[in-house]
């Protein structure tokens, strides 16, 4: 298996418990971003768990990720560099900035995807 170093960046005006602005973990090519930041401590947060929500959304600063696990993700949202973390496997390194869901409602309400305006 391969082992992928993904750097979380934490925005200030978001509480994530277990960082402090800038967290560094392994996570291995078969496992979920989401899940790897909370077994190491790093509570993001989510709510479904499956890529349907968006509370997770996470932007996408440096690397690939493999989506393909998600209930709802769209071409347009990984052209945005948009990406839900609980069902984001690594494909390499990755950089990523998190609670983006806000910026993920705007995203889809724009490109008239759901949750979109249903959520605003």
């Amino acid at each position: 298996m391969v082992a992928y170093t993904v750097e979380i960046v934490v925005p200030e005006d978001c509480e994530v418990a277990g960082a402090d602005g800038t967290v560094e973990l392994e996570v291995d090519e078969s496992e979920y971003v989401l899940a790897a930041a909370r077994a190491a401590g790093v509570w993001l947060p989510a709510d479904c768990q499956q890529g349907w929500c968006t509370t997770c959304a996470a932007e996408l600063l440096d690397g690939e990720v493999d989506q393909s696990d998600a209930k709802r993700y769209y071409e347009a949202d990984e052209a945005a560099d948009l990406i839900l973390p609980c069902t984001a496997r690594p494909r390499s390194d990755l950089r990523i900035r998190v609670c983006q869901h806000d910026a993920m409602l705007d995203h889809r309400a724009a490109h008239d995807l759901p949750p979109g305006r249903s959520k605003r």
